[in-house]
C-alpha cells in the first residue's frame, strides 16, 4: 500500500466513523422517545386498572408518535444502508447532483450543527462522472464543510454546477468568507490524497468568495 492509498484508508474510515456515529446518535434519540412513549402507556394501562376511564385520545397520540419515531429510524437506517452499499463497487457512473443531495441528506445534523444552510441548484442536464463512489461522497463532504467553516455572518453556502457538460464542475460559494480559510483549501496531505485518486482539482471563483472541484474536461 502506498502512502496516499494509506492516508485515503484512514480518512475513508473517518469518514464513515462520522457518519456512523450521527446515524446511530439519531436513531438513539428516536428510541428515547419511544421508551418514552411506552412508560406513558404503562402509566395509562395502571391508572384504567384503578378504575379511571381510558383516554383513547392520549392513547392514539402516544400511538401516533411511536409510529413517526418508527419511521424516522427505519428512513435513517435506508440512508446508512445505501451509503454502507457505496463501498461494493470501485468504480461506477454516479450524477453528480444526486450524490451532493445524498451526501447532504446524509450530514443533515453535521450542517446544522456548523449553523450552516445550505442550497442546491440544478445542472442545466445531468452532470456524471466514472468514480469511486464512496471517495467520491467524502470529497463532497469534504468540500461541504470547507464551505460551511468558510462561511462568515450568516453562513449560506449555495451549491450548483458549471454549465459545460464536458467539464463537471460544482461550486460551493459563500455571500461572505474567512479569508484565511480560503487561502489554504484542502491543504492537508488526506485531501491531496483524496484529489489526486479522484482526479479532481479546486478552482476558485473571481471574488474568492466561492470554490470548485473540477473534473478533467472529457473527450
Amino acid at each position: 500500500m502506498t502512502e496516499n492509498e494509506d492516508m485515503m484508508a484512514k480518512e475513508g474510515i473517518r469518514f464513515f466513523g462520522r457518519i456512523s456515529a450521527s446515524a446511530t446518535h439519531e436513531i438513539k434519540n428516536t428510541l428515547a422517545i419511544i421508551n418514552e412513549s411506552a412508560g406513558l402507556l404503562n402509566d395509562l394501562s395502571l391508572m384504567a386498572q384503578k378504575g379511571h376511564p381510558l383516554s383513547l385520545e392520549r392513547i392514539n397520540d402516544i400511538s401516533q408518535r411511536v409510529i413517526r419515531q418508527v419511521q424516522r429510524a427505519d428512513l435513517v437506517l435506508k440512508k446508512m444502508n445505501r451509503f454502507s452499499h457505496s463501498v461494493d463497487q470501485s468504480t461506477k457512473i454516479a450524477d453528480l447532483e444526486n450524490t451532493i443531495l445524498f451526501v447532504l441528506d446524509l450530514t443533515s445534523r453535521l450542517v446544522e450543527g456548523h449553523g450552516a444552510a445550505v442550497e442546491v441548484s440544478s445542472p442545466v442536464s445531468p452532470m456524471t462522472v466514472s468514480t469511486n463512489l464512496f471517495y467520491l461522497e467524502n470529497m463532497i463532504w469534504r468540500a461541504i464543510e470547507t464551505a460551511c467553516c468558510a462561511a462568515d455572518g450568516e453562513k449560506e453556502v449555495k451549491i450548483s454546477f458549471g454549465t459545460d457538460l464536458s467539464e463537471p464542475l460544482i461550486w460551493f460559494t459563500m455571500n461572505t468568507v474567512k479569508e484565511d480559510i480560503m487561502d489554504d483549501l484542502f491543504g492537508s496531505k488526506e485531501d491531496s490524497a483524496l484529489m489526486a485518486y479522484l482526479n479532481i482539482s479546486i478552482k476558485k471563483n473571481e471574488k474568492n468568495n466561492g470554490f470548485g472541484l473540477l473534473w478533467p474536461k472529457l473527450i
